[in-house]
């Protein structure tokens, strides 16, 4: 059983997934205010609780939980800090192997793979995107070609035309940007979600593919430095 930890954006996204017969055993979603800076030690500790009462549901199914998937963003610092700062714990204490899974990963597989490039987008505040090319393995296997911030005013003159962008629901695009990428050809997809069932299964095929992630270098995928909680 995989057991997949979501904490990157306003949700905290808790599932349990069967590698056997690869469905959800268990999901739980709490929706967080975004206000990490205020709220930060009361967040760690029901975080955490709600982790551990939803881990006490699953062992009804009296499944062992053989591997732990955790988002790795881009997102929130402090989200991203609170889900990685439980995992590594957990899984040191229980020595169960981990893997990271970025959210751009989580994006592009809720599309099928297809003859156009594709691409994702992540909000990065200051009006920028976190931006990654996506390719598909023989697979299925979502992995990030290149990533890079780029303004959002400057997205339809870097993305190529013909491309797939995919970006998460709760992400808005100013209309006259999403105008001008459709001008391009740009196809925009704009039901984008972060939850812990996609996580769950990415980190299945990650560690078939590649085996697990070191614990203890496993951390948040950022492309600009800290500079403060915002």
């Amino acid at each position: 059983m995989i057991l997949a930890i979501e904490t990157s954006d306003i949700w905290l996204s808790v599932a349990f997934w069967d590698e056997t017969k690869r469905k959800t055993l268990l999901e739980q979603n709490l929706e967080l205010p975004a206000q990490h800076a205020t709220l930060l030690a009361s967040v760690v500790k029901n975080g955490q609780e709600f982790v551990r009462q939803t881990i006490k549901k699953a062992l009804a199914f009296e499944e062992k939980i053989s591997a732990v998937a955790v988002a790795v963003g881009p997102g929130s610092f402090t989200g991203l800090r609170i889900g990685l700062s439980f995992v590594q714990g957990f899984c040191f204490a229980h020595e169960i192997p981990v893997v990271g899974i970025s959210n751009h990963q989580v994006l592009a597989t809720q599309m099928k793979p297809c003859d156009q490039k594709m691409f994702t987008i992540i909000d990065a505040r200051r009006e920028e995107v976190y931006l990654a090319q996506i390719d598909f393995d023989a697979e299925g296997f979502p992995e990030i070609e290149e990533h890079s911030i780029v303004l959002k005013e400057k997205l339809p003159e870097v993305i190529p035309a013909g491309s797939l962008l995919v970006k998460p629901e709760f992400h808005e695009l100013d209309s006259e940007i999403v105008r001008n990428l459709r001008v391009k050809g740009v196809t925009l997809h704009s039901k984008g979600q972060y939850n812990a069932r996609l996580l769950a299964e990415l980190g299945w095929q990650k560690i078939r593919k590649f085996g697990p992630d070191d614990l203890k270098e496993l951390e948040p995928m950022y492309i600009r430095p800290f500079a403060g909680v915002l």
